[in-house]
């Protein structure tokens, strides 16, 4: 059996013989059954002492289908526990693998070597009773002192050799100590919570991205249908200015040159680089933020439109 951690294996126990069942007609798989646990409480364990503990049923957790291990710790997959039935105690039914680990282990029970069952429990607490008091789990009294395992967790059910290494077998109950379990949990659950913040972050930036492109298609569209519409073609620092532009500033600026560009359809418009009133007017919009506009740029503007509105009168 590989070496294995002692903090493990402190919630490793082996605790009953388990039954290889004799090939039935017209079945392909060898099956097994045991009584993993029987409800009581377990004495001399390597870890937990002539003192003993026992398993509160109450409330257990075990996975449907349970792998079978051979000697824990998932160094052999031998079988499948199937059947699982509680009643003050823990019976379990299955079948046995094709691979060769498995087919030793049948081969060996039918020539009557005595395997034992094991488990790998994780309790949520343990509870220490004192000398003297008392407990009801599983439907019996114990009398401390004794631990009480609650709120439990099964990973396995295991096939062990009692030739093997008595402290992993005979005596496997397995687990890390609760504390030692909260730790790890602590840090399961913080980087499960670390991975989803990074997640969250990317899905942000992606859709921020998203928009931010979104919004620099349309505001290309708006521009070269602005274009169209005056009949004319900006320059290329324009549409620089007019694509870095807030939304609030671009609408403002195409109103004002749809008003001050305004001609019969069927003239041709004149180039806003071509006409100094119009260039004032896109210049001075095009390079001062909305809101922002002094006095002397205030009067600029205000004599650009001026200007434009004189050249354009009466036509």
């Amino acid at each position: 059996m590989p070496e294995t951690n002692e903090e493990l294996r402190k919630y490793l126990f082996s605790l009953a013989p388990i039954t290889v069942n004799q090939q039935v007609e017209g079945e392909k798989k060898r099956t097994f059954e045991g009584i993993a646990y029987g409800g009581g409480r377990i004495i001399d364990h390597w870890y937990w002492g002539a003192n003993g503990v026992v398993f509160d049923l109450d409330g257990i957790d075990i996975p449907n289908p349970t792998p079978l291990l051979e000697e824990h710790f998932g160094s052999s997959r031998i079988g499948v526990v199937k059947e699982v039935q509680l009643n003050q105690n823990i019976q379990v039914k299955g079948h046995f693998l094709s691979n060769p680990a498995a087919q030793q282990i049948v081969e060996d029970s039918d020539n009557e070597f005595p395997f034992q069952m094991s488990l790998y429990i994780i309790p949520g607490s343990v509870e220490e009773i004192s000398q003297g008091q008392t407990v009801q789990v599983n439907g019996q009294t114990f009398t401390g002192p004794i631990a009480i395992f609650r709120h439990n967790r099964i990973r396995e059910f295991t096939v062990c050799s009692l030739g093997a290494d008595h402290t992993t077998t005979l005596n496997a109950f397995t687990a890390n100590q609760f504390n030692q379990q909260q730790e790890d949990s602590d840090v399961t659950e913080l980087a499960a919570e670390k991975a989803a913040r990074e997640k969250a972050e990317q899905e942000r930036d992606a859709a921020v991205n998203e928009l931010k492109q979104f919004k620099a298609d349309q505001r290309k569209t708006d521009i070269e249908a602005l274009q169209k519409e005056l009949n004319t073609t900006f320059s290329a620092d324009d549409i620089k200015a007019y694509k870095e532009m807030s939304d609030e500033v671009f609408a403002f600026t195409s109103r004002q040159l749809r008003q001050f560009s305004g001609k019969k359809p069927e003239e041709k418009q004149t180039n806003p680089a071509n006409n100094l009133a119009l260039s004032q007017l896109f210049n001075h919009v095009a390079k001062t933020p909305l809101g922002q506009v002094d006095q002397p740029e205030q009067h600029k503007f205000t004599t650009g439109v001026q200007a434009f509105a004189a050249q354009n009168k009466g036509v």
